[in-house]
């Protein structure tokens, strides 16, 4: 019984541990229009971190802000930030954004990457995936 007990334990840890190192790809667009303007962008970034701070408020965890990886570009004039989280969990996130309100955040789309599974949120009409995919994407 306490071999038993032993395996559980070490089969938890392990299983802890190697989902802390899951690495979350988040990709979002928002639907602020713009010139390239740092403040449209500006808008855009506080959105997106509202954004991740409701979700660490429903699952009762706190982001440290500087180690968010971070990709800004625009495309389409649209603003899109490409953010990788470790510690998350991508299936929580993936119902978290289908769940959320586009337009309190302003998106216009969202995309979920896990390995090698992709979910793709089109949040407004005119919405075409391929477009927001980010091609110069550093790994």
């Amino acid at each position: 019984m306490l071999r038993l007990l032993t395996d559980l334990v070490l089969v938890v840890v392990g299983l802890v541990t190697s989902s802390s190192w899951e690495m979350v790809e988040v990709t979002l667009t928002s639907e602020w229009h713009g010139n390239y303007t740092n403040s449209i962008n500006s808008h855009a970034l506080d959105d997106f971190y509202d954004l991740f701070d409701e979700f660490a408020q429903q699952q009762g965890i706190r982001f440290r802000w500087r180690n968010f990886g971070k990709i800004t570009t625009f495309i389409n004039g649209l603003p899109v930030a490409k953010y990788r989280l470790r510690g998350v969990g991508c299936e929580q996130f993936r119902q978290f954004l289908s769940g959320v309100k586009a337009q309190k955040y302003h998106l216009h789309y969202a995309a979920v990457r896990c390995g090698p599974m992709t979910f793709s949120f089109c949040m407004a009409f005119s919405c075409t995936p391929e477009d927001f995919f980010l091609r110069n994407s550093t790994r």
